[in-house]
């Protein structure tokens, strides 16, 4: 597969999901983590699946990130069906076309902001130069142009969200997938992260996908998608529910 994007038509779904269910074994039981799942995420969309523990939203959080493959069902990232690929074909999707943003930051600590931004780059085929340069712009990006070779042992938390954010985005992905980005944050720092991911998607176009319980990210993203049981419970525009302290009202 060459490096080229997913999609030429921005108006087209970037992620469809048709009839996706996961299983799996516990002993003798068998566990059905999603029972059926169908979504279209556009282009440029910022989406936020919420859910409570064991709904199926991390199962379907994975499976949209090629982290994962279905039981059954289809997953696409524009023209490329998820299921369809070899392990070294997913492995070029999820090094090139998806970005990552984990609640535990998971940075390299013997490593500076600049090179733990531009490692991603590095194993996309860049050079040493090439990926130091795209790194330093992405750190510009996300404010951290001053901080190039500072340690995560020494940046706070928000910063070190930053560098990971950045570290997403280093290979200009279409599509970024934050995992509880805010977590670990105080409620400020927390804010300021949500506006780094609210701009990538109203102003550079970027397809954000984040799993979450904050409100403040419920109340920015474009639209909410709650699972429960294994299947979607509730989908709609973030601007049409009363959302309050982590929660949807009438959603439980």
């Amino acid at each position: 597969m060459s490096h080229e994007p997913l999609i030429s038509d921005t108006e087209d779904a970037l992620v469809t999901t048709r009839g996706v269910t996961k299983q799996y074994k516990r002993g003798r039981q068998v566990v059905h983590a999603l029972r059926g799942i169908d979504l279209e995420i556009p282009s440029g969309q910022y989406l936020s699946i919420m859910g409570p523990s064991g709904s199926g939203k991390s199962t379907l959080f994975n499976l949209i990130g090629a982290l994962d493959k279905p039981t059954a069902g289809d997953i696409r990232i524009g023209e490329l069906s998820l299921p369809a690929l070899s392990p070294a074909q997913l492995a070029y999707v999820r090094c090139r076309h998806i970005g990552y943003v984990f609640q535990a930051y998971n940075l390299i600590a013997s490593l500076t902001a600049l090179k733990n931004v531009a490692l991603p780059a590095v194993f996309g085929g860049a050079s040493v130069e090439q990926a130091d340069e795209r790194a330093k712009a992405q750190l510009e990006r996300v404010g951290l142009g001053h901080r190039l070779d500072h340690r995560p042992g020494e940046l706070s938390g928000g910063q070190q969200q930053r560098v990971a954010i950045a570290r997403a985005l280093v290979n200009e992905p279409a599509l970024i997938l934050a995992d509880e980005p805010t977590a670990n944050l105080d409620l400020n720092t927390g804010a300021e992260i949500i506006e780094v991911f609210a701009g990538l998607s109203r102003e550079h176009g970027v397809t954000v996908v984040s799993t979450t319980h904050d409100h403040q990210m419920l109340a920015q993203c474009d639209r909410v998608v709650w699972v429960r049981d294994g299947a979607i419970h509730k989908d709609a525009p973030a601007s049409e529910l009363d959302i309050e302290a982590g929660t949807i009202a009438g959603v439980h």
